[in-house]
């Protein structure tokens, strides 16, 4: 038997760079997002409920009540919550076995099926992309009330904001280091990313060593005060705010470490 494609929304293309755009795909985000899945099945006594990401080929589960984060399925023509990025509204299903369309699913034709009740909520960030989906199955046939519907879009609404809320800060502090890189190497006239890194390190206080001092040095960013402390020079502090990155200035012993300072990777880490 050859098995369909599942139909894809009509701002499919645009759809999916949006969901890329979010970077939670592969990314281990189940413990963000597990308090709406988790919440969802104790509004409404269903078994099972999840939270997913479609990419263009597959159904990416971020989070799960049944530790299944992070599986992914096919979207055919068989995967009933791809059905659900097509409509604004839910997608609720009494009895999978007896609704028109999917009493012809093979597990439901095979007895295979572990769930027979079903309901569907597409998460819809600002700019209207249905990026995925709040589904929820039971294994008895068995609908929402008013409340509940209510209730979980409500969910489904918290989960968009948050994705939003997440991808908006990863590209606006990626643009923000962008630039500040580009600052500096304007200044030292090289790329230079561990050079830069050693700077960070003096801005927010980590440890460096005696030969990384003196590379600072020599370029005017760095200097010794009176109690042998590592600051920055006028030049550093104003490279500083023209950077905007403006961490904190802390002073700190000098001493001396085989250990890499670690500051620009941490930073890159948490974009």
């Amino acid at each position: 038997m050859t098995v369909q494609l599942a139909p894809r929304p009509k701002n499919e293309v645009r759809r999916v760079v949006a969901v890329k755009r979010t970077g939670l795909i592969d990314n281990n985000q189940d413990k963000n997002f597990s308090i709406f899945c988790d919440l969802s099945k104790e509004l409404t006594g269903f078994d099972y409920a999840a939270f997913s990401l479609f990419d263009e080929n597959f159904q990416c589960k971020i989070s799960a009540t049944d530790g299944t984060a992070n599986d992914k399925s096919e979207r055919d023509e068989f995967n009933v919550c791809s059905y659900v990025l097509l409509s604004a509204e839910p997608t609720l299903i009494h009895d999978l076995s007896k609704h028109s369309k999917w009493k012809s699913h093979p597990k439901i034709i095979s007895g295979e099926a572990k769930y027979l009740g079903y309901a569907g909520f597409p998460v819809i960030n600002k700019d209207n992309y249905a990026l995925g989906t709040l589904c929820l199955l039971n294994g008895e046939p068995l609908s929402l009330t008013s409340k509940q519907i209510l209730l979980i879009k409500s969910l489904a609404e918290r989960i968009a904001h948050q994705i939003d809320l997440q991808t908006d800060q990863k590209e606006t502090t990626s643009e923000s280091m962008h630039q500040a890189i580009l600052k500096f190497s304007s200044w030292v006239k090289r790329n230079d990313l561990d050079l830069l890194n050693k700077f960070l390190n003096v801005c927010s206080g980590k440890i460096l060593g005696e030969e990384e001092f003196k590379e600072l040095q020599e370029i005017g960013l760095a200097r010794k005060d009176q109690s042998d402390e590592i600051v920055l020079t006028e030049s550093g502090t104003k490279l500083l705010s023209e950077m905007k990155l403006q961490p904190k200035v802390m002073k700190r012993n000098l001493i001396d470490t085989g250990e890499k300072p670690t500051f620009l990777d941490d930073l890159l880490g948490e974009l």
